[in-house]
């Protein structure tokens, strides 16, 4: 009798040993970011570098509209970060109480963009041109709202409005029907014209719109379950390496 209590004595301590052993090792601990679309590709370009930086942690991204972000967080939805593409929603954001200082981290410009086997729009005036179809983002979207405050800058606003066919949730649905020819033409972030859609695009300037300038801002949140980790991340997209990321996305310095 006691050889197999003796055993059993030996299995029982072996099982705690393992279990002590797994409880030791550091738990996965998740950043979640909730960042503007047009961010996607740069805020991407981070992550490994972020994550190697800080070993047992990983970075879940949350790519939408500012406008719907900014709703999910006022809602409650757990985060840890914001970016937003405008001060409007990032101060909707901060309505909740929720978010920590924001920071101006990039900027962008505005472009028009055509079909890559349309030349007829030339300019701004174009989008005015009876019988276009103008696709731009919403208004309360960011994209949305800049291209509106540009057109009206241009004197062709109602005209450009008219030509309006759809109201997209972001950037990229903007982007994505334009490129497939559902639109003659759409107004968008100069980095949304990717290098894989070269040849599905054609860009114009908005002439004499210089200065709309979109800014992008980042905040931590307040009540975030990671605190440090939230700092560190909008430090590091604030800092050097994130506006070498940015900056090879075609984001322009703050």
């Amino acid at each position: 009798m006691t050889r197999p209590r003796s055993a059993a004595r030996r299995v029982v301590l072996l099982g705690a040993l393992t279990l002590g052993g797994c409880s030791g090792a550091p738990a996965e601990r998740v950043v979640h970011v909730a960042a503007a679309m047009s961010l996607k590709e740069a805020f991407t370009d981070l992550e490994a570098g972020f994550e190697a930086q800080h070993p047992g942690v990983d970075v879940v991204f949350n790519f939408a509209g500012s406008q719907t972000l900014a709703a999910q967080i006022v809602a409650g939805a757990p985060a840890d970060v914001f970016a937003s593409a405008d001060r409007a929603q990032m101060e909707r954001a901060a309505a909740s109480s929720r978010m920590q200082p924001a920071r101006v981290f990039a900027r962008n410009k505005l472009v028009i963009v055509t079909p890559a086997n349309d030349p007829s729009i030339q300019g701004p005036a174009d989008l005015s041109r009876a019988g276009l179809r103008l696709i731009l983002a919403g208004e309360t979207v960011p994209v949305g709202a800049y291209a509106r405050e540009a057109l009206n800058r241009l004197g062709v606003r109602e005209a450009a409005l008219a030509n309006v066919v759809s109201n997209e949730e972001n950037v990229r649905g903007v982007v994505g029907k334009v490129a497939t020819g559902e639109a003659d033409a759409g107004i968008v972030y100069a980095t949304d014209v990717t290098a894989e859609l070269a040849d599905k695009l054609r860009t114009v300037t908005l002439a004499g719109a210089d200065d709309v300038v979109p800014a992008y801002e980042i905040a931590a949140l307040a009540d975030s379950r990671q605190p440090e980790l939230a700092a560190a991340f909008v430090d590091l997209v604030a800092g050097p390496a994130g506006a070498a990321a940015l900056g090879k996305r075609g984001f322009l310095p703050p």
